[in-house]
């Protein structure tokens, strides 16, 4: 009996051919090392919090001595006075282990501590980003106990600063190492934790790259002499459709300069008798009479050119480019989404997008340009509408608060894109 397992050879997505973990992905995916100051704020809230928490059992040492040293280190000479300072001792020992406990598994489970969820810092699986795991954290306790033994202070300061000569510039120590660990900056960049933007930002870094988008023609009449204007016919599976082509002979006019060709006849208006053929007799040619001599004209004077001041300059138009190539210039106000309705007596640009994955609403955000500036707004969309600053910085936009973005930003709709560029204005 032959048995055919099935092996699965897609490789995992952010691992490189030899399963290391590839920097450039979580880059991709915006995600941000945490910054040293705010790593060191959150190891220091933690060390504060259990220093208070050990204050208990540094009394009760404190307490005992004095019975200690009056007994001669006897214990049965102790009596009752060694009962207090004891009862302080086990009391800072139960608060320090259960406050370790809570902290190990915050940190294995969801990546925080009380520190770093201070500090906006995640601490995730360096391979997925998803949580780091209960053993993995408590190995890294492990391994920063015993530093502290071996060499006080000078150990556990060796381990934190070994993140700045990590050879990838992620900031991660040799505990990180030891925890498959990555701490990242969730409050200013991409929550790992945040299933929905993951699953954004896995779906931008998995989307192939966008094409050059290709120029279309301008709808301007300051065109050249001559020149013919056709409007293109394509349509783009953004469900932009742009309208056909006009097929008719138009008239082209001369060249400047040159001789005028023969002007077609006029076509008679609706209505208009049609002209018919006289029959009767040329009239006798006339001889012309002669002019009346008239004075000489005075040569005219021709006044000074006047420079004319130049205008103010047209401001910078925003357009937008899509995923698949699509060129949209954006208006003072429009909607966009699957099927996108201003309404009765409303007027919008309507910018219809077809979305695969049947993510976009019907009329899923609204957008204005204004002055080459730019904004957009959610329009309570059941996906939700994502925003990708050229920073790095993922912001999730509320529903109804019109957020201005800058060009370079991208915008997330479904599983569809836009990059806003500016480009001069006409």
């Amino acid at each position: 009996m032959s048995v055919t397992m099935d092996i699965d050879d897609e490789p995992t997505p952010g691992l490189r051919p030899d399963g290391r973990p590839d920097p450039a992905y979580a880059r991709a995916l915006g995600l941000v090392p945490a910054p040293a100051g705010r790593r060191a704020g959150a190891f220091a809230l933690d060390a504060a919090v259990w220093a208070v928490l050990a204050t208990p059992t540094v009394v009760g040492v404190l307490l005992l001595a004095e019975p200690v040293l009056a007994s001669g280190g006897d214990p049965t000479r102790l009596g009752g006075a060694a009962a207090g300072p004891l009862i302080a001792i086990a009391v800072g020992q139960a608060l320090t282990l259960v406050f370790g406990l809570v902290q190990l598994i915050l940190h294995g489970r969801f990546g925080v501590t009380l520190g770093k969820a201070a500090a906006g810092l995640r601490s995730v699986s360096v391979r997925d980003f998803g949580p780091a795991g209960f053993w993995r954290v408590v190995l890294r306790a492990l391994v920063l106990w015993a530093a502290k033994l071996v060499l006080p202070f000078i150990g556990p300061a060796i381990l934190f600063a070994s993140g700045s000569w990590d050879p990838e510039q992620r900031g991660r120590s040799w505990l990180d190492r030891v925890g498959g660990c990555y701490v990242v900056d969730a409050r200013r960049a991409l929550d790992p934790f945040d299933a929905r933007a993951m699953r954004r930002a896995r779906r931008v870094a998995a989307a192939p790259p966008e094409a050059e988008a290709v120029r279309l023609p301008s709808l301007a009449s300051d065109r050249p002499l001559g020149e013919v204007f056709q409007i293109p016919a394509e349509r783009s599976s953004s469900g932009v459709v742009s309208p056909g082509v006009a097929s008719h002979d138009a008239w082209t006019p001369p060249p400047i300069g040159g001789e005028a060709g023969p002007v077609p006849p006029a076509a008679p208006a609706p209505g208009a008798m049609p002209s018919v053929p006289s029959t009767l007799p040329p009239a006798p040619a006339v001889p012309p009479r002669a002019a009346p001599a008239s004075p000489p004209t005075p040569p005219a004077v021709v006044p000074p050119a006047v420079s004319q001041p130049a205008g103010p300059s047209a401001p910078a138009r925003v357009v937008l480019r899509f995923d698949d190539g699509t060129v949209v210039e954006a208006s003072a106000f429009g909607l966009l989404g699957r099927a996108p309705d201003a309404g009765p007596g409303a007027t919008a640009q309507l910018l219809p997008v077809d979305d695969p994955s049947k993510r976009i609403s019907k009329v899923h955000a609204e957008f204005g340009a204004v002055d080459g500036g730019f904004w957009i707004a959610d329009r309570g969309s059941t996906n939700g509408t994502e925003v990708r600053l050229p920073d790095g910085r993922v912001v999730d936009l509320v529903p109804g608060v019109r957020t201005p973005l800058a060009p370079g930003a991208l915008v997330v709709v479904g599983g569809r894109s836009f990059t806003i560029t500016s480009e001069p204005g006409r």
